[in-house]
């Protein structure tokens, strides 16, 4: 048998990570950003288990990239950026969507919509994930999954802020994905992320920059029962505090392809090309290979 959760300490645990988030959401967003440039650059420094994930995927990924060092403390930087404003929009959903100024190749797009076609949009952890549902909602009507936390005090406040401007969420679950396929093929536009290690009954391995990565199979096999749309998307952050620009991009049309293993694969490019835009703004210090095939070394 597992260990039982003590629901008082979760209960604990919820509360003060809702109140350290709701602290952070009052700071002005100047003042936000200039102390999560600070921290990142702090981290970035210091010998953090963050700081090791990032140089050993980065030293798997961009091997020749000419900079590394360089690239390990921007991604830092950058990262803590993410949750620091995700701390504010949560509580101020309309700050995020206001600070979108600009937007690129959503064109195509917009006229899928317009032809009410199926729709999936692939987001991975890319610039700021959050800012891209607020302008997927407001501008399409958003579908899309919630897999609990374990602390319901903070699912409510994440789901506050993902619910403020319409989206409608479905627990990660079967009944969940069935109420998402319905969804789907009666033209709703639907966001998941990609890039997150599946468990071991919903994933299979496909190359990740050269790398075998663990891939879940959801959307692949989302985009093979309703013959949808597929879109690559995320929210650029621009210096400062300029704001962020929506960027949306065709996923690679081999995701269609029927065989499991190589729309995985295209699935898999589709990401790392849009990684390329911006690499600094990738998650580099989640554990993307943790879980490896037979006979493979963990990299951590």
């Amino acid at each position: 048998m597992g260990r039982r959760t003590n629901p008082y300490i979760q209960t604990l645990k919820g509360r003060a990570a809702v109140g350290a988030l709701r602290l952070l959401g009052l700071l002005p967003f100047r003042l936000n950003r200039a102390l999560a440039t600070a921290l990142g650059g702090l981290l970035a420094r210091l010998s953090t288990e963050a700081r090791e994930v990032t140089r050993i995927n980065l030293s798997l990924c961009l091997p020749d990239h000419p900079d590394r060092e360089a690239l390990v403390r921007e991604s830092l930087v950058e990262s803590v950026k993410n949750t620091f404003e995700i701390a504010r929009f949560w509580s101020k959903p309309e700050d995020g969507l206001e600070r979108v100024v600009s937007e690129q190749g959503d064109g195509p797009l917009r006229e899928a919509v317009a032809n009410k076609e199926p729709i999936l949009i692939l987001a991975p952890h890319l610039g700021c994930w959050e800012v891209l549902n607020f302008w997927l909602a407001r501008e399409f009507g958003l579908h899309a999954m919630f897999a609990p936390s374990g602390l319901p005090e903070l699912d409510a406040l994440v789901k506050q802020g993902r619910e403020h401007f319409g989206t409608t969420m479905y627990p990660a679950t079967a009944r969940g994905v069935a109420g998402l396929v319905r969804a789907m093929r009666k033209g709703a536009l639907t966001a998941i992320l990609p890039d997150q290690v599946a468990d071991r009954r919903s994933g299979r391995f496909a190359p990740f920059f050269g790398q075998p990565a663990y891939t879940g199979t959801l959307s692949c096999k989302l985009v093979k029962q309703t013959n949808a749309r597929v879109f690559m998307a995320w929210a650029r952050r621009l210096p400062g505090d300029e704001g962020f620009e929506i960027r949306v991009r065709p996923a690679d049309p081999d995701i269609h392809d029927e065989d499991l293993d190589h729309a995985l694969r295209a699935m898999n490019r589709s990401i790392e090309a849009l990684i390329l835009e911006d690499p600094s703004q990738y998650l580099w210090s989640y554990k993307r290979f943790r879980r490896q095939p037979p006979g493979g070394t963990l990299p951590y």
